[in-house]
This record gives structure tokens, C-alpha cells and sequence, in this order.
């Protein structure tokens, strides 16, 4: 009994470190919005952040990490502790070596990696445009790059002691290290920027003391488990490579590694593309990206990792798979779209609300609102993708959706580059289209004929030239909207021709009722915010929280109401979820 109230009390304990480590991800980012807003500096920051963090997710968190959890549980399992430690040594000497060796090829080299990362030479020729990177600019870009090279290091080695630790159920201080990295990152722009007025080097210290204090704070329980030195040597690192356990991990790591890689190919080439576009394009982009992240990290992963082990124990029964696999996409959906719904109709208040002080003027406003509604639409592909992948994972088809990958690498690599183009030319072609929907207001044929063929014959010069509208940057996320969206349907097919799962009846209808029932929330949300914004003054942050707060309550109280008239099960499934949850609470006072 007294066990059980501990693991409760651990795991409670834990989801609060989680719900505080997300809320000062969301702060760092609103300090770092107030010093530097939307600015041509903070764009050099983010693309040397770029190179030490692809490091980082392709070789320890976005696959490796995946794998060594398991590992070292099943090896303590099934072989003990003193197998563990062994595992553990070898692990942490090949993983360090590599991560240093690429670390060090990364560091030397950094100027040529600037000079194509940033300088834009490669879409000069294709798309007439100035590059606006100076001498000056190359040279913090490389500057940052060293400094920042060493946190993948660092973490990488901390994230290997931590599934050490988990093994060994140390889960409290495994979940306290991201909650210490977020408060460095917290403070340590206030310390180096506010108080020792440095430029954008003083994000960069604060990521590299984040990253040390994330390793540290796991060193005095990993010394209670684990007392035997680590030494780097070739023949330390010879001695590791021959554990089998390692290449064990590699193997199941694999596949994921890839899919990283390939995410980070995306994330690398809209770096380079941000840099042919206005000052502050790339800032305003990755502020948007972090709000668009948050519900497709809360509900989509959360729901992913928890159907993982009932699809799995469903594999050999495709009835049971389709319903539990159909059941978790129609769950999912009806939690993500009325979110969908808030972030297009209240983007301006949302992104003011939450970045909107200091450097963080009105036209960064705009830049990141205009990213965040073309962003928007992605949340649902992203959310169905993760569930998607799942299904292929508990069918033991870890490599087939690779092709669906690569597949929308392309879509986002040449979306991204056509679109920037289309939309740097905002202000040619948004008067044509006014005057198409004019000439079909008036039924003129002729006229509307005339419109339409010079409207599509410039359609070509405007996707390959770069015009001169800040608007451009939306380019980059609504290519990852249609990437993501292509993935999607890409998945489904591929899934549906492996076990037959989808059907009109149980997956498409019960989708195209739940879009309904978001558009009627939408509008009439809209029609709210627009009473709202001409009765306030919204200049004021009070009237815009009481704005949002408004529309909000509005739009939740629609869908639910919808839902209830349309038929959606979904909405008795988590009010009952709701009421018991309250209950529980309830007993607790």
C-alpha cells in the first residue's frame, strides 16, 4: 500500500515538473522575444542553433533515445546490475566518442558551414535576390556555432546517464534536469543580455550552461549506482564497439535515426531559404513553430505513446487493430481541431499575449501570426502522423513509412521555395484576385476570361522570382502544412493496402462531421472576436486577455454543443473522462 501511494506521489511529482519545465520553455522564449524580438541578430542565433541541435536529435534524442530505455531495463532485467554497469560504460564511451568527433569536425569547420548555410548562394541564381549577410554576420554565426557545439556533448552524455537512471526507477531527478535546463535558459539571458549587456552570445552561454547543469544535476545519483571511472581511450572505445549491446541499440535506433534526419534536412533547408527573405523572417517563423508545437506535443505524442502497446497486442487480430487504431484517430481529431479553430481565429491576440513585450514590436506580431495561421493546418497532420506511425510500428514495419518521409522532404524542400517566391509578390497578385472575384460578381465572361489567363501566366515569373513582401516568410509553413498533409494520406494508403483498417463509414465520415462542426465553432468565434475587438481597446493587455478568454470560452462552449447536436461520440467518451477526474479531485478536500 505505502508502494503504491509512492509511485502515485513519483508520477505526480513528475507531471508537474513536466506541466513547469513546458511552461518556462514558453518563458525563455517570451525573454528572448523581449530582448531581441523579431530581429535580423536573433535569425543568426536560430541557424547557428541549427547544426548543434540536428546533432543532437539525429544521433541521442530522436533515436537513440528511443532504444536505450528499453535496453537498459531489459538488460538489468534479465542479466543484473553488473551487466548494466558494463552496458552502461561501453554505451557512454562509443556514443561520447562519436558525438565529439563529429562535434570537433562540426567546430573546425564551422565557417564553411556558414558560408552554406546562411550566405544564400545557393538560391541567388534561381531566384534574384540580395543577400543581405555581412562579413560581420558570418563571423557570429561561427562564433555561436563553437560555443553552442559543445551542448550536444553535454547532452548527449546527460541523456544517456538518464536512461541509466530511469532503469534504476530514478524518474524525479531524470525529470528535474529539463526543468534546470529551462530555468538556465530563463535566466541566463537576463544575467548575460539584461545585466551584462552582450548581443545574441549571451543565448548562447545560457544553452551551453543549461546543457551542464542537465549533466550535472544527474551526477550524485548516478554515483550511488554507478562508482567505476569513466576513461576515454582507443582502446576503451575498441573494448565498447565489441559489446554486442551496442550494436543492439543501433540496430533498433536505426530507423528512427533516419526519420530524424530527415526531419532536420527540412528544418536545415528552411534555414537556408529564411535567409533570402526579410530581417527577422527565420525569428518570427521559429516563435510561430513553438506555438504550433505544443498541441501536437500535448495530444499527439500523449495519445501515440499510449495506444503503442495496445496496437501492438492487437497486432495478429486486424479486426481489434482497426477499431482501437480507427477509435485513437477520431480522439485525436476532436481534441486537435477546436485548437486548430483558436489559433486561426485568435492568432494576434495569442501571439501578442504570449512573446508581445519589449523588442517584440507589431510588426513581429504579424510576421509570427501570419506563420501561425499557415501553420495551423499542419497541427492536424502532424497529430494524425505520430498516431499513424504507431500503427506501423506495433506492426513491426519500422522502414515502409520511410517512403512517406521522403516523399514529403521533397513537397516541403520545393513548396517552400515556390511559395516564399509566391508570397514575396502578396501585393501583386492579392488586387488580381479582387478583381477575378469582382468580374464573377458581375458575370462579365469575357472580362474574367481576360483576368484569368494574364493571372495564370504570371503565376510562373511569381513562384521562381523573389519580390519584396515581408508576407513571404509564410512560404515556409504552409509547405509544411501540404508536407504534412501528403505524408498523411501517403500513411494511410500505404496502412490500408498492409491491413485493411480504413473505411468511409468509420474513418472519413465521422472526420468530415468533426470539420463541420469546427467550421460553425470557427465562424461563430470569429463574429465574437469581432464584437470583442470593436468594443475593447485593444491596445491594452487586459482587454485583449478578456477578449481571448471570451472567444475562447465561446468557441469551446460551440463545439461542445455542436458535437452533442451532430452526434460525435467522441464528446461522451471525455466527459465522462471530465466528471470522473472531478470526482476524484472532488474526494481529495
Amino acid at each position: 500500500m505505502a508502494d503504491g501511494l509512492k509511485k502515485r506521489n513519483s508520477i505526480y511529482a513528475m507531471m508537474v515538473l513536466l506541466f513547469i519545465t513546458k511552461i518556462l520553455g514558453f518563458l525563455k522564449l517570451r525573454i528572448i522575444a523581449q530582448l531581441f524580438g523579431a530581429s535580423h541578430e536573433l535569425d543568426i542565433f536560430w541557424a547557428a542553433f541549427t547544426i548543434p541541435d540536428a546533432l543532437f536529435m539525429i544521433v541521442i534524442a530522436g533515436s537513440l533515445n528511443a532504444a536505450i530505455i528499453p535496453l537498459f531495463s531489459s538488460v538489468f532485467k534479465s542479466e543484473g546490475e553488473k551487466e548494466l554497469n558494463k552496458f552502461f560504460l561501453n554505451l557512454m564511451i562509443a556514443i561520447s566518442s562519436l558525438v565529439m568527433f563529429i562535434a570537433l569536425i562540426l567546430f573546425v569547420f564551422a565557417p564553411q558551414i556558414s558560408q552554406f548555410l546562411i550566405s544564400s548562394d545557393l538560391f541567388q541564381n534561381i531566384s534574384n535576390f540580395n543577400n543581405r549577410i555581412t562579413p560581420n554576420d558570418m563571423e557570429l554565426f561561427v562564433k555561436l556555432t563553437r560555443i553552442m557545439m559543445i551542448s550536444p556533448v553535454l547532452l548527449g552524455i546527460s541523456t544517456i546517464v538518464t536512461g541509466y537512471l530511469q532503469s534504476r526507477k530514478q524518474f524525479f531527478v531524470t525529470s528535474l534536469a529539463p526543468l534546470i535546463y529551462n530555468i538556465a535558459m530563463v535566466l541566463g539571458p537576463i544575467f548575460f543580455v539584461s545585466i551584462l549587456k552582450m548581443d545574441v552570445t549571451g543565448i548562447a552561454l545560457s544553452a551551453l550552461l543549461g546543457s551542464f547543469l542537465h549533466f550535472t544535476i544527474q551526477i550524485p545519483p548516478l554515483k550511488k549506482y554507478f562508482s567505476e571511472k569513466i576513461k576515454f581511450s582507443i582502446l576503451g572505445l575498441v573494448n565498447a564497439l565489441k559489446d554486442t549491446q551496442i550494436w543492439r541499440a543501433l540496430k533498433l535506433a536505426l530507423p528512427k535515426m533516419f526519420s530524424t534526419f530527415g526531419e532536420q534536412v527540412n528544418v536545415i533547408v528552411n534555414t537556408m531559404i529564411s535567409f533570402s527573405l526579410k530581417a527577422g523572417a527565420l525569428s518570427a517563423y521559429k516563435f510561430a513553430l513553438s506555438l504550433y508545437l505544443f498541441p501536437v506535443n500535448i495530444i499527439g505524442s500523449a495519445i501515440a505513446q499510449s495506444i503503442l502497446p495496445e496496437l501492438s497486442e492487437s497486432a495478429d487480430d486486424p479486426q481489434e487493430f482497426k477499431k482501437i487504431l480507427n477509435k485513437s484517430l477520431q480522439q485525436a481529431l476532436f481534441l486537435v481541431l477546436p485548437l486548430v479553430g483558436i489559433l486561426l481565429i485568435l492568432r494576434l491576440p495569442i501571439v501578442r499575449l504570449v512573446y508581445g513585450v519589449g523588442e517584440f514590436d507589431w510588426t513581429a506580431t504579424l510576421l509570427t501570426a501570419w506563420c501561425l495561421v499557415l501553420l495551423s493546418v499542419a497541427i492536424i497532420g502532424q497529430t494524425l502522423s505520430q498516431l499513424l506511425l504507431r500503427a506501423f510500428y506495433a506492426l513491426k514495419s519500422t522502414w515502409l513509412p520511410f517512403f512517406a518521409l521522403g516523399v514529403g522532404i521533397l513537397v516541403n524542400i520545393t513548396f517552400a521555395f515556390l511559395l516564399t517566391n509566391f508570397l514575396s509578390h502578396y501585393f501583386d497578385w492579392r488586387p488580381i484576385l479582387q478583381q477575378i472575384g469582382s468580374q464573377i460578381s458581375s458575370a462579365n465572361g469575357n472580362g474574367l476570361l481576360e483576368v484569368l489567363k494574364s493571372f495564370l501566366g504570371d503565376i510562373v515569373k511569381w513562384c521562381t522570382t523573389r519580390g519584396e513582401s515581408d508576407m513571404a516568410v509564410g512560404g515556409l509553413s504552409l509547405s509544411l502544412s501540404i508536407a504534412a498533409f501528403v505524408e498523411v494520406v501517403i500513411l494511410m494508403t500505404m496502412l490500408n493496402r498492409k491491413i485493411k483498417v480504413f473505411s468511409f463509414r468509420e474513418t472519413i465520415s465521422p472526420m468530415i462531421v468533426k470539420f463541420i462542426n469546427v467550421a460553425l465553432m470557427s465562424f461563430g468565434m470569429y463574429l465574437v472576436f469581432r464584437l470583442f475587438d470593436f468594443k475593447l481597446d485593444t491596445t491594452r493587455t487586459v482587454s485583449i486577455i478578456i477578449l481571448t478568454i471570451a472567444t475562447s470560452f465561446y468557441g469551446v462552449l460551440s463545439y461542445w454543443l455542436g458535437s452533442k447536436v451532430l452526434g460525435i461520440k467522441e464528446i461522451d467518451f471525455y466527459e465522462d473522462k471530465v466528471i470522473y477526474y472531478w470526482k476524484k479531485i472532488f474526494k481529495k478536500f
